[in-house]
C-alpha cells in the first residue's frame, strides 16, 4: 500500500499529513491569508511514533508545504 505524505513547516518545525490533497490544503491556506477565518489544522509531529498536533493557521503565519511522492 502506498501512502502519500505532505510535509508542512510551521514555526521552523516540520510536521506531516498523510493522504492530504495538496490542492485543497493550498486553497485553505490561501483563503486564510486573504481574509478568511483562522482554523486549526491537525497534523502529525515527531518521527517514529507520531503525536497528533493542531496548528493555528491564521493571517501572517508563515507555512511551507511539500508534497512527498512515494514513487
Amino acid at each position: 500500500m502506498t501512502v502519500k505524505r505532505t510535509t508542512l513547516t510551521y514555526g521552523g518545525t516540520v510536521y506531516s499529513l498523510a493522504d492530504a490533497d495538496i490542492n485543497d490544503l493550498k486553497r485553505q491556506l490561501l483563503e486564510v491569508h486573504t481574509g478568511g477565518a483562522p482554523f486549526w489544522l491537525r497534523v502529525n509531529h515527531g518521527e517514529g511514533s507520531y503525536r497528533e498536533t493542531e496548528l493555528l493557521i491564521a493571517p501572517g503565519v508563515s507555512v511551507a508545504i511539500t508534497d512527498i511522492d512515494p514513487e
